[in-house]
């Protein structure tokens, strides 16, 4: 019962947030909505700006551990493994997800600042090494690999939010066609 309403909080305030942004959002308004009382939102999350942060950044803790685990392997098997992730968690948390955090990186704010800080450069560091080492293999163009990395990063939003009628497999497999063939080696 608990973990269903923490969910169904996370959800509504998802939605709320991606269509109105942090600041029009109130903790009244989310709690209506979620049909539950409004001091379960302190209770689960300390406040507003707790319960954004957890909305945020909901699915980079997946990411980062899939990227910690497998940053070792083979290259070509770590960009199938991380896309296939990736599409995954994007699919489980829809377009609203992705619009949130497009909003904050774009927009440059706190909550923005502290992605990139907590996330997003640890999991790029460790997939721009994995980049660098298929360059160095002759797998892909050598290239900035920032460059590299925002490509795949954005080919994989693009099938998992975009194309939501493929089946993950299908949407999978076509983003790591489009990141080879656009990144390989001519």
């Amino acid at each position: 019962m608990a973990g269903e309403t923490k969910e169904k909080i996370l959800r509504t305030a998802m939605e709320l947030f991606a269509s109105k942004g942090f600041e029009a959002v109130g903790i009244r308004e989310i709690a209506k909505k979620a049909g539950v009382n409004s001091s379960l939102i302190s209770y689960y999350f300390g406040g507003k700006a707790n319960l954004y942060r957890e909305v945020l950044f909901l699915q980079y803790h997946e990411l980062r551990d899939f990227v910690a685990r497998a940053s070792s392997v083979d290259e070509e098997e770590f960009l199938k493994g991380f896309i296939r992730m990736h599409v995954r968690v994007l699919r489980r948390r829809g377009k609203l997800a992705a619009l949130l955090m497009h909003r904050e990186l774009v927009m440059a704010s706190g909550f923005g600042e502290e992605l990139r800080e907590r996330f997003l450069k640890e999991i790029g560091s460790r997939i721009m090494e994995v980049l660098r080492r298929a360059m160095d293999r002759g797998i892909l163009k050598v290239m900035d690999p920032e460059i590299a990395l925002g490509f795949l990063i954005h080919t994989d939003a693009l099938f998992a939010v975009r194309f939501p009628h493929l089946e993950e497999e299908e949407a999978v497999r076509l983003a790591y066609q489009l990141f080879m063939e656009g990144m390989e080696v001519r």
